[in-house]
């Protein structure tokens, strides 16, 4: 079956004019979730851009042998006393603003895999080529021209045959995660997210149809494109985006302004009224930047740098699933049914540079958060902080294929077995599920061919 075939079901008997007409609420619902067999499931791919410090996330304790490595190797101002850090057991602690990370590290929501990243064969501390590398599930090949999400949407075979929104990006631009994704739609602001029906030159109500027409009756993939972005408008203009978040939930606000949210709290509010008000988002990515700190990394100053991104990013994933911890149509809550990954290109260097800063390095942490989580819990093998133990004698070395756990999460979570495709060149003796998310796994097809993935019209 063809991408663009594959695509077309999204989207069949949803055509621009049949969602204006089903969207009459502000909750609209458009998959039988009460009475099909299909996937419920959502990812939400959340990218730590520019390399996150995950020695300062995540940090040895005293007592931990390794704590005197650390404090030798972090001597030019990053180092974070062992009193300040928030323990989690295992002789580690959590960064001093990572507390609401820390909650739902306790309330067994995250597990946290350490020393995740590339490949040892493929380390690369290059942001392009890092990223490119991951998020097209191709390590060692930038050129592929499909992301991994865009390839688990070709081969997947369990959601609705009818989904008017199922793949949203918050960021201005889709991501290479989705590359070549027809049915992603960009969405940072939602407010701006229409066609201009201003001057002489905007869309009036005839002209929208006649252009959704046109794209409707194409099979390309431009048309599919068309297509899913007429739909889009519809139902974006059906949501309100306004509605206050469930159970007092409070999304991160900016350090230098109360009264706005942050950047990337905006970004997940966003996405929980998607999902709450049943788009039928089944995936999403969100990205946050700001973690490439050569200098001046200030990890224990408070509203600025690197304290500041963490407490960001911790109060955003803790406000995210408590506005999702509501009731969803056919049992069980929002929040049981998202699964959150968060990933980065890479960690930093083990030790700090003069410039009070970290320069780019290999292993770093991985979170898994929400619904189907074995959280509460670290995973991956730490391999120390010890002269002999250091990569190149300067990096964290990364004991965990972050593939493999993207395969648990789509085995289990999502119930796509086509690893082969999905992660093309990905042998089966190197997937090695650490247990992340529970349930049962389905039988992974690893039928090792790196031409199919060509074979098959993704390319």
């Amino acid at each position: 079956m063809t991408k663009t075939t594959n695509r077309r079901k999204f989207l069949k008997g949803m055509t621009a004019a049949s969602v204006a007409t089903a969207a009459t609420l502000p909750n609209v619902s458009f998959a039988n979730t009460k009475t099909n067999s299909y996937s419920d499931n959502i990812l939400i791919f959340v990218y730590l851009r520019g390399g996150i410090d995950g020695l300062s996330l995540l940090t040895p304790m005293d007592g931990h042998p390794d704590r005197g490595h650390y404090e030798a190797l972090r001597s030019n101002g990053t180092m974070i006393p062992s009193n300040q850090l928030l323990s989690i057991g295992q002789g580690f602690g959590l960064h001093p603003a990572a507390g609401a990370m820390r909650d739902l590290y306790q309330q067994e929501d995250l597990a946290i895999i350490r020393s995740c990243g590339l490949p040892s064969y493929e380390v690369n501390r290059s942001h392009f080529e890092a990223q490119r590398y991951s998020e097209l599930g191709t390590p060692g090949n930038r050129f592929t021209q499909t992301g991994w999400l865009t390839r688990h949407l070709a081969t997947e075979n369990n959601y609705p045959p009818a989904i008017p929104l199922p793949v949203v990006v918050t960021e201005s631009n889709t991501t290479h995660s989705l590359l070549r994704e027809p049915t992603a739609v960009s969405l940072r602001y939602p407010a701006s997210f229409d066609f201009d029906t201003t001057g002489a030159a905007g869309f009036n109500d005839d002209q929208e149809q006649a252009l959704a027409d046109i794209y409707t009756a194409g099979s390309n993939e431009l048309d599919l494109a068309g297509e899913q972005a007429m739909a889009a408008v519809k139902i974006v203009e059906q949501v309100d985006f306004n509605a206050p978040p469930a159970n007092g939930a409070q999304y991160p606000v900016r350090a230098d302004n109360p009264a706005r949210l942050t950047g990337f709290g905006e970004e997940l509010k966003i996405m929980a009224q998607l999902i709450k008000q049943e788009t039928g988002v089944r995936i999403g990515q969100s990205d946050r930047g700001g973690w490439d700190t050569h200098n001046n990394q200030r990890n224990l100053v408070v509203g600025e740098g690197f304290y500041d991104s963490v407490r960001d990013i911790s109060e955003a994933f803790k406000a995210f699933f408590t506005d999702l911890d509501v009731l969803a149509p056919g049992g069980g809550t929002w929040a049981e049914r998202t699964t959150m990954l968060v990933y980065s290109e890479f960690g930093r260097r083990a030790f700090d540079n003069a410039d009070a800063g970290t320069d780019h390095g290999w292993g770093t942490n991985s979170l898994v958060i929400g619904g189907g989580v074995n959280g509460g819990r670290q995973y991956g093998q730490w391999p120390g902080l010890g002269p002999a133990d250091l990569f190149q004698s300067a990096d964290v070395r990364a004991t965990v294929d972050y593939r493999s756990v993207w395969t648990e999460i789509l085995l289990k979570r999502l119930r796509n077995n086509q690893i082969h495709q999905i992660f093309p060149g990905f042998p089966e003796n190197e997937y090695k599920p650490l247990g992340v998310v529970s349930g049962s796994a389905i039988e992974p097809d690893f039928n090792n061919d790196p031409g199919l993935v060509y074979k098959d019209s993704f390319e």
